[in-house]
């Protein structure tokens, strides 16, 4: 329920998705070294990218950035009109901007754990709707979202998860609800 909460925040106050990738070195948790992490997102995107190619109607995306925040810095980016102290008590896993095409990817990302990878997945997603279609059709923002979270639900799904929804703190009618929310 709480992930649902999120979803229809960032709707409502603005977006928080072989494409090639740039990580920037920025506080990354010792318990990965920078460049094994490096090297292995640069795999994990160039598969997820093809994955999201081979699931949808998407071309390959040009280069996407990925970048480190703590979760303070994640949520002032997802909720930038909430005041410190009233930000909600809720986790970003990642972050997509497409002003710069980075995804920013929380600190305590683990590039070994499904659902963290599947969070990546999902601001992939919203990189190739943003990057690689006509710009004169225009799509809103729940119809994005929605599909992004179609897309990471499926994925979860071909990892084995037998109730992707349950593993992301969401269900079917908030996800319509989602779609259908115009901003």
């Amino acid at each position: 329920m709480v992930t649902s909460l999120v979803a229809l925040m960032a709707l409502v106050v603005g977006a928080c998705q072989a494409a090639p990738v740039e990580v920037q070195n920025a506080d990354r948790p010792d318990r990965f070294s920078q460049r094994s992490v490096t090297a292995q997102l640069d795999t994990t995107i160039s598969e997820l990218s093809d994955w999201i190619n081979d699931h949808s109607d998407y071309p390959n995306a040009p280069t996407v950035s990925v970048a480190w925040e703590d979760q303070l810095a994640l949520q002032t980016r997802c909720f930038p009109n909430f005041p410190n102290d009233l930000l909600p008590a809720i986790l970003i896993k990642a972050a997509y901007d497409s002003s710069t095409s980075t995804i920013y990817l929380d600190t305590g990302f683990d590039p070994e754990d499904p659902i963290d990878v599947s969070y990546l997945l999902h601001e992939l997603v919203h990189h190739h709707q943003l990057r690689t279609t006509n710009t004169s059709t225009v799509r809103h923002r729940g119809e994005l979202e929605g599909e992004a979270y179609r897309l990471q639900l499926a994925w979860l799904g071909e990892q084995g998860y037998s109730d992707p929804y349950a593993e992301l703190g969401i269900d079917e009618k908030t996800l319509q609800i989602i779609e259908r929310c115009p901003r």
